[in-house]
């Protein structure tokens, strides 16, 4: 499908089917398909309702080749599956290490001839057809034109962008989080959140996203607050969350809180703990930019917050129930020592991900930054 390229703030992507609900993977059976193959992490146990749905069509699991966060070497054993099985569609099921590496196996899949460090690709269509089955909440990997992977020569993570990556369907089963500790759901979701504050303050404004951003924060604001007080979770109100966090995500970029947390895989930190550590100190440097401060404030008020030190509040307090706050002194340490690799501070200041922020990355706005944390 033609997207006009370069021209994020004066349209809206194209979005996939949605289907959500109680063993709503069954609303697949009758998708046009032939062979599946389902990529899958090392906790999948779903096989059963997979084959009653596809009954009569040839379907393969395969579990993924990759630990933690893919990486290049790591994805071909599952390449190579896809070539000898030869799908016409791929379904991800698993958080967003498995839907981005699922998505960067079917890239090279059907276009093995690009090189692995050609990260942005335009014009290109898929005959296999994609379907996203997230089992966390947060990352927005169902919905992003992009995938992330790890670089480990140059330790740190990029991204292969097209917009055809997103998935043709999503399905949202609630059931897939309901047993997931609280704690991991709540760091989980504050991933989202950073998607939400910062693609909100973005250079990139797109007024849609705004809307939809503001609704999000106040769903935010409910939902956790609710956790806080020990009163019962909605599973289905977290996946759209973080449904709507990937849509801001990939429609405005998102800002430093990323471009920092995508540095800190190699040193072992989560990208959700990581972003929540770093999440405060960002908003608090970008509000010296008098725009982005306006923009801070108002996306607060009209989540339900009577202050932008409130929202920022909040956050700290999300922080203590995670326990991750327990870390955050070894974090910063760690910050402080890169800070002097110039490696590392190029890295941060080139990731993609941290191109929407509304103060420009330098090596001084770093240095602020993790003096900040």
């Amino acid at each position: 499908m033609w997207q006009p390229q370069g021209f994020y703030n004066q349209y809206v992507l194209h979005q996939p089917i949605i289907l959500s609900g109680n063993e709503s993977v069954r609303g697949l059976y009758n998708y046009p398909a032939a062979k599946i193959a389902v990529i899958h992490g090392n906790s999948f146990k779903d096989k059963k309702i997979f084959e009653e749905t596809f009954i009569k069509r040839d379907i393969r699991f395969i579990k993924r080749s990759w630990e933690n966060e893919p990486d290049i070497e790591g994805l071909k054993g599952t390449i190579k599956e896809l070539e000898e099985y030869r799908p016409d569609t791929i379904i991800a099921v698993g958080g967003g290490s498995v839907i981005d590496g699922s998505k960067l196996c079917r890239f090279f899949y059907e276009f093995p001839y690009y090189s692995f460090n050609e990260t942005r690709i335009s014009g290109e269509l898929f005959k296999t057809k994609f379907i996203a089955i997230p089992t966390t909440v947060g990352s927005g990997a169902e919905v992003s034109s992009a995938a992330v992977f790890v670089e480990k020569t140059k330790k740190k993570k990029d991204m292969v962008v097209i917009h055809e990556l997103q998935p043709e369907v999503v399905v949202y089963d609630a059931n897939y989080i309901a047993n997931a500790p609280k704690k991991f759901l709540v760091m989980s979701i504050m991933d989202a959140m950073a998607h939400i504050l910062e693609g909100y303050v973005s250079k990139i404004d797109n007024s849609v996203m705004d809307i939809l951003a503001e609704k999000a924060l106040s769903m935010i604001n409910i939902e956790l607050s609710n956790v806080l007080r020990g009163l019962d979770i909605d599973y289905q109100k977290l996946q759209y969350i973080g449904y709507i966090g990937g849509l801001v995500q990939n429609h405005c970029i998102v800002g430093a809180a990323h471009a920092v947390a995508h540095q800190l895989t190699e040193y072992g930190y989560s990208h959700c703990e990581a972003v929540a550590h770093l999440l405060v100190a960002v908003i608090r440097l970008n509000s010296i930019n008098e725009v982005a401060k306006k923009r801070y404030e108002r996306i607060a008020n009209l989540a339900g917050f009577s202050s932008l030190n409130e929202l920022l509040k909040f956050i700290e307090e999300l922080c203590v129930y995670t326990e991750i706050d327990k870390t955050k002194e070894n974090l910063k340490s760690l910050l402080l020592e890169r800070v002097n690799d110039i490696e590392f501070c190029d890295n941060v200041k080139s990731d993609k991900g941290g191109k929407g922020n509304p103060v420009e990355i330098t090596d001084d706005y770093i240095c602020q930054l993790v003096r900040s944390i």
